[in-house]
């Protein structure tokens, strides 16, 4: 008489481990992959909001009081951050002038202080007239 045995063998329960423990595999390099890019868009998040403020200073300032091209230098509320202005007059044509015509084109650059990620750039146009 032949006594059948019920329930898992060896090679079974070793079969499912490697299978479980692979897909957890997968899924921490996921995991880290997805705080990879919400770190990054963090980042980028914060460079944005540094370049709209400044793009509100300089629009509250007026055509006259526009700051100076300055290189990078530390933003007062994000020590992380570094920021740079690039002031230059141009014409009509938006082609660069050592004449003040009434116009300035201002590139405002933010960046990460590790030099780790992209910087964030925005161009503006400020006008002498109303």
């Amino acid at each position: 008489m032949i006594k059948s045995v019920k329930g898992f063998a060896l090679v079974e329960v070793v079969i499912v481990i490697v299978l479980i423990s692979g897909s957890m595999l997968v899924f921490l390099e996921a995991l880290g992959q997805a705080k990879s890019y919400q770190l990054k868009s963090e980042i980028n998040t914060i460079q944005s909001t540094i370049i709209n403020s400044k793009v509100n200073e300089i629009r509250a300032r007026g055509y006259n009081l526009v700051p100076l091209t300055h290189s990078f230098i530390n933003v007062p509320d994000y020590s992380n951050y570094l920021f740079s202005i690039n002031t230059s007059f141009v014409d009509d044509n938006l082609s660069p002038t050592s004449i003040d015509l009434g116009l300035k084109l201002i590139t405002i650059t933010v960046k990460h202080s590790s030099n780790s990620y992209n910087e964030v750039n925005e161009t503006l146009l400020v006008s002498n007239e109303l």
